[in-house]
């Protein structure tokens, strides 16, 4: 048997011994989870990804990402739009003109694009690849009335390696990371606020900087003044109440900012300050679960205690062992992941599993259980992993009852 703690592990034997170890109530309890409903999108219009292979088929006539998964496909892609041409703040293209438009116009006619556009190459190609992506606006807080170059686009991809949303600048081919881990913008706001700013590493991409001849160290230091300037509003596209809202995170504004740089909009705009509205949480797994109820439990609670003649919660306490649920537990899964095709599940670390349909069983074994699971989409893009530790095993914290 495995080892048990304190004096009470030579009772328990002596209860096994003598056949009575049914007497002890085992519990079913979780350690640790990231089993929680989020403010996960359900939408079909915010879930769908940019289908879009005449861009893909272009691009892969140019390049070959190396980096199967993410992060590292995103930063590979970051680092290719943003060699694709040089900045250019005052050209704007025509309205509607689409990534591949931008990539010919740039390839056969040299033409050269604002921030905007890096955004909006790099997210329109990660989505045809399978992977949710956004163009985000970031404006200072005198966006209002403060002139111009008040606002910087960059992009923000859903990392479900990662489970987050994570930052990247395609124009300056940059990255933000803070003790090794990686950050998106309000991250990076909430290192500000806390005094840790200069603690963030902006990351340039070797390739990039090589082919620009910028020194890494150089560049982070002027990157981090530009982008410390534009963390007044994080903006981005939301499907809210039935249609596409404009969502304006604040950050360092205090009030709303109803125009952009003095001028007016037909685009409605939708504040908060929930940094959950900006940021929902996309390809979830959540397992709604229970406890079986043991052999002996009928469901009828005034039977059990007329039955016992329990009169208070201690005589409760003293028979629950009777009545306790068993070591196995139900599930089903629900995916808020786009294209969904199928879940896969495993146990204590073991290989991944197809699961048929959403429900599934899972019998404990005594001491430390982990259970897994991921949706796995049409394209094959592995979801977040949802974790669920049980720990089943005889109460340790009094004496069993005989």
């Amino acid at each position: 048997m495995k080892q048990l703690k304190r004096p009470l592990a030579g009772a328990l034997l002596c209860l096994w011994a003598t056949g009575a170890w049914a007497e002890a109530l085992w519990k079913v309890e979780v350690t640790d989870t990231n089993n929680f409903q989020t403010l996960s999108v359900e939408s079909a219009e915010e879930l769908s990804l940019g289908q879009d292979p005449a861009l893909m088929a272009y691009v892969m006539e140019r390049v070959r990402f190396a980096g199967h998964s993410d992060p590292d496909l995103f930063i590979e892609v970051m680092d290719w739009v943003a060699s694709q041409w040089q900045h250019d703040g005052m050209n704007q293209p025509p309205a509607g003109m689409s990534s591949l438009e931008i990539l010919k116009s740039v390839h056969e006619q040299g033409e050269r694009y604002r921030c905007v556009e890096y955004g909006q190459v790099m997210a329109d190609i990660l989505s045809a690849m399978g992977h949710h992506s956004r163009q985000i606006g970031l404006q200072s807080t005198d966006v209002a009335y403060g002139g111009f170059a008040m606002g910087h686009v960059a992009t923000e991809v859903w990392s479900n390696a990662l489970n987050k949303w994570v930052f990247f600048d395609p124009q300056f081919s940059i990255y933000a990371q803070h003790q090794g881990q990686y950050l998106n913008v309000y991250d990076i706001f909430a290192l500000k606020q806390a005094g840790q700013f200069e603690a963030i590493d902006f990351v340039i991409t070797p390739a990039f900087a090589a082919a620009n001849a910028l020194e890494p160290q150089s560049v982070a230091k002027e990157y981090a003044g530009f982008l410390g300037n534009y963390l007044g509003f994080h903006t981005s596209s939301r499907h809210l109440y039935g249609k596409r809202q404009r969502v304006y995170l604040m950050m360092e504004a205090q009030q709303p900012a109803l125009t952009f740089q003095g001028m007016g909009s037909e685009s409605l705009r939708v504040f908060t300050r929930m940094p959950e509205v900006a940021y929902p949480q996309l390809n979830q797994t959540l397992v709604s679960l229970t406890a079986l109820p043991s052999d002996n439990d009928d469901g009828n609670f005034q039977k059990v205690m007329e039955t016992f003649d329990i009169q208070t919660n201690e005589d409760y306490l003293a028979h629950m062992w009777r009545v306790a649920a068993r070591g196995e537990l139900s599930m089903q899964l629900h995916s808020a992941m786009n294209g969904f095709d199928r879940f896969q599940v495993r146990h204590n670390g073991g290989p991944w599993q197809d699961l048929e349909g959403d429900r599934h069983s899972l019998t404990l074994s005594q001491g430390a259980n982990r259970f897994e699971a991921r949706s796995v989409s049409a394209l094959g893009v592995l979801g977040p992993v949802t974790f669920i530790e049980v720990h089943y095993g005889p109460d340790e914290s009094e004496d069993p009852k005989a």
